[in-house]
């Protein structure tokens, strides 16, 4: 991501101190509409920000059938003041190439402080106000949430996005995440897993009597305005495996299958990698012939 840094715009005047108790069951039903088992869930490091609030996790939950995201941000001292906004950025085409290419292609953008917000949208020149009929703002120091619809960021279905908090002071500030951004589809209600690479021992494919396992060694996700693509690899994986028709053992959490000795060779291995990848979860199947 680029490292030029800017001053948030001016909030606009939607004070969530005198409104908060809307905005809070407002989002209160959108948290049932959009249920928190269901979602991306992201993580920053602590204790990174200076003097700026420290961003520790965010989570981003989608109904496809609305339209309708919420984005929880959670930290220490964050919105805290006017000189201290919570800032969250959206490339909402995750094509870092259009946008405000300066800053990683953002299409969209939220300045939250401790007592209002401003909703942006890059024109193709500048950044101004867009409208906001579906946004809610509400929280404090520790949690901003945020809800939108996606009808306001031109009905994106994935995107990429990235959370500052910033000190106006000293221009300190925390990036979630440190280098590019993350990435949300609505179909997967996390990052959208486009490939998995993995690893096969033997190289050469199963043996009849011997084991052979699989480890998924890189998820490729879109791209996020990154020159060298870091390796990604899943939280945790699994696999199921057939011989044919009979299903075979593939070991706890791992992919590690026992190939039979007898009446092997020459038959279909059939296999369903399972990754998870920050909240998200994609099937891969694979099919080899036993030698």
């Amino acid at each position: 991501m680029s490292t030029q840094f800017r001053l948030p715009r001016p909030a606009v005047a939607s004070h969530l101190k005198k409104s908060r108790g809307v905005i809070a069951a407002a989002l209160m039903a959108a948290l049932i509409l959009v249920p928190t088992a269901s979602s991306g869930e992201y993580t920053d490091p602590s204790g990174d920000s200076g003097t700026a609030g420290d961003i520790t996790s965010v989570t981003v939950a989608g109904d496809k059938a609305s339209g309708q995201l919420l984005f929880r941000i959670t930290g220490t001292n964050i919105a805290s003041s006017e000189t201290t906004p919570l800032i969250l950025d959206i490339d909402s085409d995750a094509n870092p190439l259009t946008g405000d290419i300066t800053f990683n292609g953002m299409d969209y953008e939220f300045d939250v402080d401790n007592t209002s917000y401003g909703f942006f949208h890059w024109n193709g020149s500048d950044w101004v106000a867009t409208p906001d009929l579906s946004v809610q703002v509400s929280g404090g120091t520790t949690q901003i949430l945020i809800s939108v619809n996606r009808s306001e960021l031109g009905n994106t279905s994935t995107f990429n996005f990235f959370s500052i908090a910033f000190n106006a002071a000293d221009r300190a500030f925390d990036l979630a995440p440190d280098k590019g951004a993350f990435n949300y589809s609505f179909d997967t209600n996390g990052p959208q897993i486009l490939s998995v690479d993995v690893k096969k021992t033997p190289a050469a494919g199963p043996k009849a009597g011997k084991r052979f396992v699989i480890v998924p060694t890189g998820l490729k996700l879109p791209p996020d305005g990154q020159v060298t693509v870091p390796t990604i690899l899943p939280t945790s994986y699994s696999c199921t495996a057939k011989l044919g028709t009979k299903k075979l053992a593939t070991g706890t959490r791992v992919c590690s299958i026992a190939i039979p000795k007898k009446k092997s060779k020459g038959k279909k291995l059939t296999v369903l990698l399972t990754v998870n990848y920050q909240g998200a979860t994609k099937i891969v199947p694979l099919t080899f012939k036993v030698k």
